[in-house]
């Protein structure tokens, strides 16, 4: 069953080919990074093309108090957040260690005022964001984050590398070999490629050995 706004009735975000989103708190993470491409309502729309919808999104999953008005500064600080968690997660794909500290360095920067508390529970510590407006929205993001991190769940978000792609999807997998959002899509894409390209290799060195 899906709602009007691309989430299941779980409030996860719908994910390319039917693949299962990240469990549990992760998927709240996921669906912020994807938020650059909606998959229902507007095709391709930027869920954060507006002080406005960035506001929406974020009020609609209990992160921002409804009628909170965000600014231009607010958008350009939560997309370099989400930006930079892309880049985190391309970190868990085969991107370089250079991408990845500087990935992390766009993200502190963005974050700087949001605010986390450690909280020390008989199961273990926990992250809870505090403060107002966008800096506690922000916290819970990052508190979802450092939490999956320590755990090690993060290492199985990832970034498609897919032409024009970019989609950050959890890796199931046992062995966490998972590659592409989906294979029918940019996985199927890049094979046909690469087989295309090798069919032409092949026949230029054919062509190149006869007298």
């Amino acid at each position: 069953m899906m709602t009007g706004e691309g989430l299941d009735v779980d409030g996860r975000a719908v994910q390319p080919g039917g693949r299962p989103p990240a469990p549990g708190r992760l998927a709240l993470v996921q669906a912020y990074v994807n938020s650059f491409f909606d998959l229902e309502g507007e095709w391709g729309a930027d869920l954060f093309a507006t002080p406005d919808r960035l506001a929406g999104w974020l009020s609609a999953r209990d992160l921002l108090p409804a009628g909170t008005v965000l600014r231009d500064r607010d958008r350009t600080r939560a997309i370099a957040v989400r930006e930079g968690l892309r880049g985190l997660a391309a970190g868990n794909n085969d991107a370089s260690p250079e991408a990845a500290a500087t990935s992390l360095a766009v993200v502190n920067r963005a974050a700087a005022g949001a605010r986390v508390e450690v909280l020390l529970e008989p199961d273990g510590p926990r992250f809870a964001a505090t403060g107002p407006g966008l800096d506690r929205a922000l916290g819970v993001v990052l508190a979802i984050t450092g939490t999956a991190m320590l755990e090690g769940a993060w290492q199985r978000l990832k970034t498609c590398p897919g032409h024009d792609c970019g989609w950050v999807f959890y890796d199931h997998s046992r062995n966490q070999t998972g590659r592409w959002c989906s294979m029918s899509v940019c996985g199927g894409r890049a094979k046909a490629k690469a087989h295309y390209e090798r069919r032409r290799e092949e026949e230029g060195t054919r062509g190149a050995v006869q007298p």
